[in-house]
């Protein structure tokens, strides 16, 4: 688990144009490059969503973003 106990938000987007997906924060795994999207400044947060079920009304309505293949696999289109 990588979020914060500050920080209330569970997903977090990967805003780079050539990637649109979203990572889990409460389910990290080794393949997740968190680290590099937050470096690259193309991290934000999903305010608009913080539990399963609400991440998959988002990402209905925002069929560009894709679940990381690693911490959101039953999300994963791409």
């Amino acid at each position: 688990m990588r979020r914060n106990p500050q920080i209330q938000w569970r997903y977090l987007l990967n805003v780079s144009p050539d990637h649109l997906e979203v990572h889990d924060l409460d389910n990290e795994k080794n393949g997740c490059q968190i680290n590099e999207i937050i470096n690259a400044s193309h991290a934000k947060y999903l305010t608009e969503a913080n539990d399963e079920n609400q991440l998959r009304v988002w990402l209905l309505r925002n069929p560009h973003y894709d679940g990381c293949r690693y911490c959101l696999p039953q999300y994963h289109r791409k």
